[in-house]
């Protein structure tokens, strides 16, 4: 392990652009962090045939884990054995499946000691969301995650 810290990543795709514009910038700023002495692994789901119309090989800047979106018991699960250790976990808003379940998963799951991030690429897409659902999930995680700021 290197130096740094363990940073577990759930978002669309590292390592595929198709029906993914964020993917460009998650590679910039994993790949920053990694220079930094981190460890990053990566979290997407096999869906939309991202896997099918990768535009790079898994990066030598972070671990690339490709997991079933088939049903939500096994996300998280898969979410579950992800953020044991980590000293960060990072949640990217537009996954692509289950989101909602993963953004609880986050806060549920990973150690007290852990950072917790929600990385949002579409606020108003999410601003959205919480505003016109009162059960939305992530409406009662906002005052939780603030708090720790």
């Amino acid at each position: 392990m290197k130096n740094g810290m363990n940073i577990v990543f759930f978002g669309s795709s590292l390592v595929s652009a198709y029906w993914n514009g964020a993917a460009t910038y998650y590679r910039g700023i994993i790949s920053a962090l990694a220079s930094h002495g981190h460890d990053i692994t990566f979290y997407e789901p096999d869906i939309y045939d991202r896997q099918a119309n990768r535009d790079i090989p898994d990066p030598d800047y972070a671990r690339v884990v490709v997991y079933s979106a088939d049903s939500e018991n096994e996300i998280l699960r898969t979410a579950e054995r992800a953020v044991l250790g980590a000293d960060m976990v990072v949640k990217t808003s537009g996954v692509g499946a289950f989101d909602r379940e993963l953004e609880s998963a986050v806060v549920e799951f990973a150690g007290t000691d852990a950072l917790k991030v929600f990385w949002d690429v579409d606020a108003p897409a999410t601003l959205d969301r919480v505003h016109e659902d009162d059960a939305d999930p992530f409406k009662p995680l906002i005052p939780v995650l603030l708090s720790a700021i």
